[in-house]
């Protein structure tokens, strides 16, 4: 058994709060309808803030204490043991189960390991690690209707939590190569659900001061978005109802991203991308149609001649140019799998990052000039771009 006084140095030794994911209080020793029943605490975003909430059950009521300091969880959960509780169970890089005798002494139990050996927290079920967890209420999901007060998902929005996720796995990859005050453009933002994702996890997780400015040419979805981004405390986040053309070009932008633009539109986003020469330049295309029409190959006439095969063949071979023109203007580009949000297979993600080592090759602007003689094409990204190259 561990006394009172010893009890938080070993649980210390066994909970690295960073960790916590939840804990739950029961087992009471006086039963009181003024008493509570049973404590959960949970981790959560508030306010654009972590905090762990206290939920306290008293006989029909809910009581919330949300707590910023961290250093502070440890010593509340024994201090509400020793008044009122035998027993809790604590999940972090540990689980196990703390309980406190009549006479007011402690016994650790059931210690199981839980984090793996690259610190990720696993839960009992090996759910996948998400950077946004579920289980972990943070507003602007509940006020987007994705999750409930509880932080679980609704089951309806268990795709779209996916999808935000998934693009931000993406942002991680590239996030080194965006300084601390970045300014980022989103071109064709829309409803804005990843704008709002990529706001909580650069400004909030990783405390990087960014700028975000989105762009649509919808006035009712820039002031649903403005309302929305003021609702969340969102402060470096602005929507505007203009074209794109019309920002600063004195600024310093550092990444732009366009999201299912269609057709040429994502040309003309990877066009001002490096016109501006940001740092990072994120895209995922849609709705390829410019070079099903152009498409010309004699070796090729027998696949080219099926309508569906051709129209999929125009796709790859856009987005080919695309990534490969980016090469020629100094980026180092990949064309990764991205989880559209239309639910479509249209789910190819563009990534290119600025490269510092770049020389230019004449012998790439050659071959890139013959892909495009080869098919008897004249797509508009080589128009765009090829003052660049």
């Amino acid at each position: 058994m561990i006394t009172k006084d010893d009890i938080l140095d070993k649980l210390q030794d066994f909970i690295n709060i960073d960790y916590f994911a939840k804990a739950i209080i029961s087992n009471p020793i006086k039963k009181s309808e003024d008493l509570p029943k049973k404590i959960d605490i949970k981790k959560i975003v508030l306010k654009n803030k972590l905090c762990f909430q206290f939920i306290y059950y008293i006989d029909k009521k809910v009581i919330h204490e949300n707590i910023e300091d961290s250093s502070l969880i440890l010593k509340k959960i024994i201090t509400l043991m020793t008044e009122n509780f035998k027993q809790c169970d604590i999940l972090a890089n540990n689980s196990l189960t703390l309980l406190m005798n009549k006479k007011g002494d402690f016994k650790i139990t059931g210690v199981k390991k839980t984090v793996t050996t690259d610190n990720t927290v696993q839960s009992h079920n090996k759910a996948k690690n998400y950077i946004l967890k579920e289980g972990e209420y943070i507003d602007w999901l509940y006020k987007l209707g994705v999750m409930d007060k509880n932080g679980i998902v609704i089951s309806h929005k268990q795709k779209k939590f996916r999808q935000i996720n998934k693009f931000l796995e993406m942002l991680k990859d590239i996030e080194s190569n965006l300084p601390n005050n970045a300014k980022i453009i989103d071109m064709g933002c829309g409803k804005s659900y990843l704008t709002f994702a990529m706001y909580h996890y650069l400004n909030i997780i990783k405390q990087k001061d960014v700028t975000i400015n989105g762009y649509d040419l919808k006035k009712d979805v820039v002031d649903h978005c403005n309302k929305l981004a003021k609702e969340f405390d969102f402060k470096n986040l602005q929507f505007f109802n203009e074209d794109i053309q019309n920002i600063n070009k004195s600024e310093n932008i550092n990444m732009i991203i366009s999201l299912h633009a269609c057709d040429t539109a994502t040309d003309y986003a990877i066009y001002f991308g490096v016109k501006l020469n940001c740092d990072v330049i994120l895209s995922v295309p849609c709705c390829q149609h410019e070079l099903f029409k152009q498409i010309k190959n004699e070796n090729l006439s027998s696949m080219l001649s099926y309508g569906i095969l051709k129209e999929r063949f125009s796709s790859l071979l856009t987005d080919n140019l695309r990534a490969d023109a980016l090469k020629l203007c100094g980026y180092k580009t990949n064309i990764i799998e991205f989880i559209d949000m239309e639910h479509t297979p249209k789910n190819i993600m563009i990534k290119a990052v600025k490269n510092k080592n770049f020389t230019k090759n004449k012998k790439n602007i050659e071959d890139f000039q013959k892909l495009i003689y080869n098919f008897n094409i004249n797509p508009t990204i080589y128009n765009l771009l090829k003052d660049y190259f």
